[in-house]
Formats: structure tokens, C-alpha cells, sequence
């Protein structure tokens, strides 16, 4: 079992066995996090190879800074990963991995506001210096927006009542932090299995303030644009909303009116085993696909 405040990174014998095509080539690691990923990844390159490590929340400094101190083939940019293109010559990469998940460290910290088990400011950024927490989005969007949200975002069939009872009561006093929500949700729907009732509606709200949706699309174009041909794209999703643009993307279909060819890699997708699970139960939902770009 994982235990609290240590990050697990998702099916790492996979992503290394099928990202890495040139052992001497250039690699990116476009959710960095607390560096899960990028150490494994950096232990089955060669010494002329390089990886740089992207995260927008700052709070992932430190951990970079110490993989910088001990293995000069990586870099880091505190950046958003929407941004990509910002950052690399067209066709310069060979591989691009995007875990999607939240970290553990973010999860794990009720400061920051991202989850639904323990009291704390109502916050959800990403990168705390952004303008708008999810307690700003929430006190001051309209009653339909919040419905939309909900209803798009998390899937969330009690949307319309919960964006009702939402704008009742924030009338009353602003709604800042997490407990107070949930207690909104708790009272909107009963609970009738063990997922708690207020999962999707903080996810919807996650990925609204920190535009989740559109940094995700954002990351698939610069990969295809920014792969060389028979470099791989590795993406990691944690549900069917995500899942869905990444395998539209993969089939060919469009985004942004800009094709790319990819070829799948492996099977249909990869999924954690069991005993993954077991260690790490945060890991049960991911799905890990990965395609090489071939035109």
C-alpha cells in the first residue's frame, strides 16, 4: 500500500519498454511531478542522450533540482505542457511521455485544495501564482456555467442541482473551502457505492480552472509537430473524457484542423496489473497508450 505523501509513478516497466526507441536520443517528460518517471527513464539512456522535465507547478523545483545535481543529460522548464512547441525545434524528439494523473504530493497536501478527504482551502491550482482557485470559479460563475462544468467535465448527472444549491448557498456566505463543498454534493446526492459523491464534481472543477482539456490537445499537436518520425508519444489518463481525445488523436482524427499519422504501438492499450495496484490503488483507473508517429 502507498503510503501518504509518497509518490508512486504508473506503469513505469511499460512506458520504458516501449518510449524508448534510441538510447541516444532526446526525450521529454512533460508531467515531471516528483520525478517518478523521468529517474527510470534516465537509467535506461545512454550518456549522449538527453531528457527535460516539464511541470507548471513550481513546487517541483526541488525535485528537479536534485536530479540536475547528479545527471547533467537533464534539464527542467517550469512551464505548462500546452507550451511544448514554445521550447523545441520541429521533428527534434524522440519520445514525449504525458502522465496526466495529479501527483501524489498535491493529493496529499489539504493546502492545496485538490482532494475531497480532508478539510482545506478550496484551491485546485496547478500552480498557485495563476489568477483564478476553483474557489474564485466557483463564488463567481454563473449557476448555468457551474452546470455546464459539472455536467461536461466531471459527468456529473446531479449537475443542475448541485450548481443550484451551489448559488444558494455561496449568496449566503462564499464558499472557500473543501469540506463546505462536499457538503453541498453530500446533501445533492446520496451515496450509493464506495467512490465518494463528490468525485467528479472536483474533478470537473480541476479541470476547468486550470484548463485541462485544452492543455491536453494543446500537448497532442506539439507532440505530433515535434516528433521525429518514428519517435512515440506515451500518454497517461486517469479517465474517459481524457482517454477519448487521446485516442481520437492516435486514430488520426482532427484537433485544430492539423492531422498527424500514427502507428499503434503494443497492444490496444496498457493497463496496470495487480499487484501495481495493490501498492499503489490511485493507479486502478490509468490507462497508458502509446503510438509512433510515421508521418
Amino acid at each position: 500500500m502507498r503510503e501518504p505523501g509518497i509518490h508512486e509513478a504508473v506503469m513505469v516497466d511499460q512506458v520504458i519498454s516501449n518510449l524508448i526507441v534510441n538510447k541516444k536520443g532526446s526525450y521529454v517528460d512533460c508531467t515531471f511531478g516528483l520525478g517518478g518517471h523521468t529517474s527510470a527513464i534516465l537509467k535506461n539512456l545512454d550518456s549522449e542522450a538527453e531528457l527535460v522535465g516539464i511541470d507548471r507547478d513550481p513546487e517541483s523545483f526541488e525535485a528537479a533540482n536534485e536530479v540536475i545535481k547528479k545527471d547533467n543529460r537533464f534539464s527542467f522548464i517550469n512551464d505548462k505542457f500546452g507550451n511544448l512547441e514554445d521550447h523545441f525545434p520541429g521533428e527534434s524528439l524522440d519520445g514525449i511521455l504525458v502522465d496526466l494523473g495529479i501527483s501524489s504530493r498535491q493529493l496529499d497536501n489539504p493546502e492545496r485544495g485538490f482532494s475531497f478527504q480532508a478539510q482545506g482551502p478550496l484551491d485546485m491550482r496547478m500552480n498557485q501564482s495563476d489568477v483564478d482557485s476553483a474557489e474564485t470559479w466557483l463564488n463567481k460563475s454563473s449557476k448555468e456555467e457551474i452546470t455546464r462544468v459539472l455536467w461536461e467535465k466531471g459527468e456529473e448527472r446531479n449537475s443542475r442541482k448541485i450548481a443550484e444549491i451551489i448559488c444558494r448557498e455561496r449568496d449566503v456566505s462564499p464558499i472557500n473551502t473543501t469540506q463546505r463543498l462536499i457538503k453541498i454534493i453530500v446533501a445533492c446526492k446520496p451515496r450509493k457505492s464506495k467512490r465518494h459523491p463528490a468525485t467528479n464534481v472536483f474533478r470537473a472543477i480541476r479541470m476547468e480552472i486550470n484548463s485541462e482539456m485544452e492543455e491536453l490537445q494543446n500537448v497532442l499537436i506539439a507532440a505530433g509537430c515535434l516528433l521525429k518520425n518514428g519517435g512515440r508519444l506515451a500518454v497517461i489518463s486517469f479517465h474517459s473524457l481524457e482517454d477519448r481525445i487521446v485516442k481520437r488523436f492516435l486514430q488520426g482524427k482532427s484537433l485544430d484542423g492539423k492531422k498527424f499519422s500514427f502507428r499503434k504501438v503494443g497492444s490496444k492499450h496498457f493497463k496496470p496489473n495487480k499487484e501495481e495496484i495493490i501498492k499503489n490503488p490511485r493507479s486502478r483507473s490509468a490507462i497508458l497508450r502509446i503510438s509512433e508517429k510515421v508521418a
